[in-house]
């Protein structure tokens, strides 16, 4: 008996066209999505020692090119997607703790239930655009014009959701672009300079960690004599060590109230 062949109807081919069309313009959407992901998981969070940033920072980036979808949403919302403020203590390790160090975070924070829905959101997008790209075709048969109506329909609604969750992630970013532009700001600023060498905010010096007390301990390993280092011999190490006015200039004004302010310095392991 001869088989029995279902032929296409007229309509079909240009039906087809249309739902390639609507394919293509999901699989680009995700793609635009996907490439938002992996800047997130680079640049939502960084940590190590200062010299070695930019290093840390290529790897962080080779990493994510191997990773798929489902992993990069994994870490979103595990680090940057929270329900409340992560308290951490510092982790430097000690095999670092005469390094300059630094650590950053990105992070958003949501109400309990806000979050749980986010992330349920989320992990469902990580499914449609698995059907999409592995299994969009046994859904749907693509040689009937139902197939086709069925199909375009279902994409239509595809590029919608995908669409929501692309713009999300643009305003999630755009406020990581400005905390990160206030930070910069901050960093640039007299106030942090201060911080660094042991001034607060309210203009009170933290003895132990500023920099003249820095200054001192240095100078006790470079000039000790039978345990003591002579304060002359501070202040014209200074003025070679850091040739730089501004910082000079502090660190000799913090010297002129520094309670281990003598004319010569014990060696100890702090002297203020």
């Amino acid at each position: 008996m001869d088989e029995v062949t279902t032929m296409p109807s007229d309509d079909v081919p240009d039906l087809q066209h249309k739902v390639q069309r609507k394919l293509g313009r999901c699989l680009l959407r995700l793609q635009q999505y996907e490439q938002l992901l992996k800047a997130f998981v680079v640049d939502g969070e960084l940590t190590g020692p200062v010299d070695q940033l930019t290093i840390i920072r290529e790897q962080k980036i080779a990493s994510t090119q191997k990773k798929t979808m489902g992993m990069l949403v994994g870490m979103l919302t595990e680090s940057f997607l929270t329900q409340s403020p992560k308290n951490e203590e510092s982790q430097t390790p000690t095999d670092f703790a005469d390094q300059a160090w630094l650590s950053y975070r990105h992070q958003l924070e949501m109400p309990a239930e806000h979050y749980e829905a986010t992330k349920v959101a989320i992990n469902e997008l990580v499914g449609l655009r698995n059907k999409l790209v592995h299994h969009f075709i046994e859904h749907f048969d693509l040689w009937s014009e139902s197939g086709c109506q069925a199909a375009d329909g279902f994409l239509e609604e595809s590029y919608q959701t995908i669409n929501r969750h692309c713009l999300n992630l643009q305003c999630w970013a755009k406020a990581m672009i400005e905390a990160r532009a206030q930070m910069d700001s901050f960093i640039q600023s007299q106030i942090f300079e201060g911080e660094l060498d042991g001034i607060r905010v309210d203009g009170s010096v933290d003895w132990p960690a500023s920099g003249i007390c820095g200054c001192l301990r240095e100078a006790e390993i470079k000039f000790a004599e039978d345990g003591w280092t002579r304060l002359q011999t501070v202040i014209r190490w200074i003025g070679d060590a850091y040739p730089d006015t501004d910082a000079q200039a502090l660190r000799l004004q913090q010297l002129e109230t520094c309670p281990a302010r003598v004319t010569a310095v014990r060696n100890t392991k702090n002297p203020c």
